[in-house]
C-alpha cells in the first residue's frame, strides 16, 4: 500500500483527502460512541473524542508511511524545548498585555483550563496542522494555499459554535479558518516542527481564558486583545524571517499557490 500512495500522486492525494474527511466525521460522530460511558469530566470527554479520532488517522497513516516514520511524518519529532520557547517569545505581547487589560479569571476550573488552554491546542494541531494540513502539504506535494483550504474549512466549522448569531458564528469561522492559514505558514517554515504551533496555541489560549476582557470570549474577541494578538502574530512573522535570514534560508521556498 505504500508503495502504491508512493509512487502514484494523483491516488495519494485522493487516498489523504479520504482520509481526512474520515478523521472529521469520526470527530463530529464520535459522542455516539461515548455517551453510553457517561464521562463526566469534560477533558476526559475531548480526550475520549480525539482518541476516536485518532484510530482512523492512525490506520491512514500506516497506509502512507512506514511505522516508525509516523511520528516524524506529523512533526512531533522536533525540539519541544525550542519549539515551546520560540511559540513562547512569540507570545511575549499576549502573555505581557492579558493580565495588564485584562484580569485574572477567579471562576477557572482545573478542568475548563486543562480542556481549553492545553488539549484543545495539542490535539488541534494534531489533527489539523500535523495530519490534515501536513500530510497534504508534505506527502501529497499539493501547493500550500491548496493544502490549507480544506483543513482550514474544517478547523472554521469546528468554532461555528462560538456565536450567538450567524454574523457572530461566520466571523468566529474566518477569524479561525485565517489562524489555520497562520499555524499552518509558521508549521512549515518552522521545519515542521509541530511543537511551535502547539506552543503558539496554547499560549493564545492561556492569555485569552485566564486573563479575559468582557466581550472577548470568543475567538472573535474585542479590540485590545485582538491588538495584543496581531502583535503576537507580527513578531513571529518577524522572528521567522530574521531567523532564515541568518540561515541563508528565505520564507516561502515551496510553491505558495498555482492554477
Amino acid at each position: 500500500m505504500i508503495r502504491i500512495l508512493k509512487n502514484n500522486k494523483a491516488v495519494r492525494i485522493l487516498f489523504i483527502l479520504i482520509a481526512i474527511i474520515v478523521v472529521e466525521f469520526a470527530w463530529w460522530n464520535a459522542s455516539t460512541l461515548y455517551k453510553p460511558l457517561h464521562l463526566e469530566s469534560a477533558s476526559l470527554r475531548m480526550v475520549v473524542r480525539y482518541l476516536i479520532c485518532g484510530i482512523p488517522m492512525l490506520v491512514f497513516l500506516l497506509c502512507l508511511h512506514k511505522k516508525d516514520d509516523i511520528v516524524s511524518s506529523l512533526g512531533l519529532n522536533g525540539n519541544i524545548v525550542k519549539g515551546i520557547g520560540f511559540a513562547a517569545l512569540c507570545c511575549t505581547p499576549l502573555l505581557i498585555g492579558m493580565p495588564i487589560i485584562g484580569s485574572f479569571n477567579t471562576n477557572l476550573s482545573f478542568d475548563w483550563f486543562l480542556r481549553m488552554v492545553v488539549i484543545a491546542a495539542v490535539f488541534e494541531e494534531i489533527v489539523y496542522r500535523g495530519f490534515m494540513f501536513g500530510q497534504l502539504f508534505r506527502y501529497g506535494k499539493i501547493v500550500f494555499l491548496w493544502a490549507i483550504l480544506l483543513p482550514a474549512i474544517f478547523f472554521g466549522i469546528g468554532h461555528l459554535y462560538q456565536g450567538d448569531s450567524l454574523v457572530e458564528s461566520l466571523m468566529a469561522f474566518g477569524v479561525t479558518a485565517l489562524g489555520a492559514l497562520y499555524f499552518s505558514w509558521v508549521y512549515v517554515e518552522c521545519n515542521y516542527n509541530l511543537w511551535v504551533p502547539i506552543g503558539l496555541h496554547i499560549f493564545m489560549n492561556f492569555s485569552w481564558i485566564v486573563f479575559p476582557v468582557e466581550g472577548n470570549e470568543t475567538s472573535v474577541g474585542v479590540l485590545l486583545p485582538n491588538i495584543l494578538r496581531l502583535g503576537s502574530i507580527i513578531l513571529t512573522i518577524i522572528l521567522i524571517v530574521i531567523t532564515k535570514k541568518k540561515q541563508n534560508h528565505r520564507i516561502f521556498s515551496y510553491p505558495v499557490i498555482s492554477f
